[in-house]
């Protein structure tokens, strides 16, 4: 179970990345390099050291690296002052994981410097961070797993017990090496760049998590996202050569919590046909035997977003309970949330088996 939360600060509490870009240009061209701002982008994630450095090795430019942080920090604070607050949803995430009773940790590659200006414009309680680490505390930066290793440590916690969350592929591969969970934040770099380097699960922003107020309602949180992400991976291997409708789904383990994807795979006879709902809980089946489903995601691409049709409610309700929990989502974002009886409200269960499914 999730204990603690190591946060990333730029790109996950803050959009930063516009003004320390605009400020890394200002001082190349203060000493009279012009740069472009995706020459920067390799470097994302890594410290200003390597963000900073890393640029100037391109342009063949010698740096006093401290003293090139300093004035690109003038230029930065300067540029963000004023202009920029928390994301969306940074706010209410950290006021509910404060109640819930979470250890948390600011585990940022910038330097203090940058790291003080950035909470300062938040306006952070930094109560709630049990550990915060900046870049100086440090030597070896992400993508290496050492500044999350630290923060776990400092708090007593193994990595294990921990959920990263970073929007950077330098962080995410750190986050992995690690040993934690990661969620990957799609405010600088794409989903799929993100899942490449191995985030568990993507999601636009903090805004994207309901309100919870315990640990155990956030991991719940947690293992929906991690259903989702596998439902829209088994998607794209669905076979819909006739349809072209292709649909992910997932299902959850009550007793092991695993999760088990499955997709669509047509045929041209159609009543062949295998729905993704059906493939998930026979994999289900074939790993756990008579197993109860805790949750089930559906993904698709249809708005709003499809549910399972009832032959595959049928054959779920030997499975489900009539609380379990159903969530739709289709590619564009939207979703939807049932219980299993809202869709199948009455099954044909077996009158023999009626007591102990329902």
């Amino acid at each position: 179970m999730i204990t603690g939360i190591l946060f990333d600060m730029d790109g996950v509490l803050i959009d930063s990345e516009e003004y320390i870009s605009k400020a890394a240009v200002l001082f190349f061209k203060s000493i009279g390099v012009p740069v472009q701002p995706s020459d920067f982008i390799p470097f994302v994630g890594a410290g200003e050291n390597r963000y900073l450095g890393g640029v100037a090795e391109k342009y063949g430019v010698q740096l006093d690296i401290e003293q090139a942080k300093e004035l690109t920090y003038q230029f930065y604070e300067q540029l963000i002052t004023g202009k920029e607050s928390a994301l969306p949803g940074v706010m209410r995430f950290l006021s509910n994981a404060h109640t819930a009773g979470f250890r948390m940790a600011l585990a940022t590659s910038a330097d203090k410097t940058k790291m003080e200006i950035n909470l300062k414009v938040m306006g952070l309680d930094r109560s709630w961070f049990e550990v915060l680490i900046n870049g100086k505390d440090l030597e070896r930066k992400k993508p290496f797993p050492d500044i999350y290793q630290m923060a776990a440590r400092h708090m007593g916690l193994e990595n294990g017990d921990c959920i990263v969350f970073e929007d950077a592929t330098n962080g995410v591969q750190a986050a992995k090496a690690a040993g934690s969970l990661c969620c990957g934040l799609t405010t600088s770099f794409t989903d799929e760049q993100l899942r490449a380097e191995g985030a568990d699960f993507i999601v636009s922003g903090l805004e994207d998590f309901e309100d919870f107020q315990t640990i155990e309602e956030f991991n719940r949180l947690v293992l929906r996202f991690c259903a989702r992400e596998t439902a829209i991976l088994v998607r794209r291997n669905a076979y819909a050569p006739y349809s072209r409708f292709l649909v992910g789904a997932a299902v959850v383990s009550a007793a092991s919590q695993k999760i088990y994807g499955g997709c669509n795979v047509e045929n041209s006879s159609y009543g062949a046909t295998i729905c993704a709902e059906r493939g998930a809980i026979m994999k289900a089946v074939a790993s756990e035997g008579d197993i109860k489903v805790d949750m089930i995601v559906v993904v698709t691409d249809d708005t709003p977003p499809a549910p399972p049709c009832a032959v595959c409610l049928q054959v779920l309700a030997e499975f489900c309970t009539p609380s379990t929990q159903v969530f739709l989502y289709a590619i564009d974002g939207d979703n939807r949330h049932f219980t299993f009886k809202d869709l199948l409200p009455h099954p044909f269960i077996f009158p023999t088996e009626r007591n102990r499914r329902l």
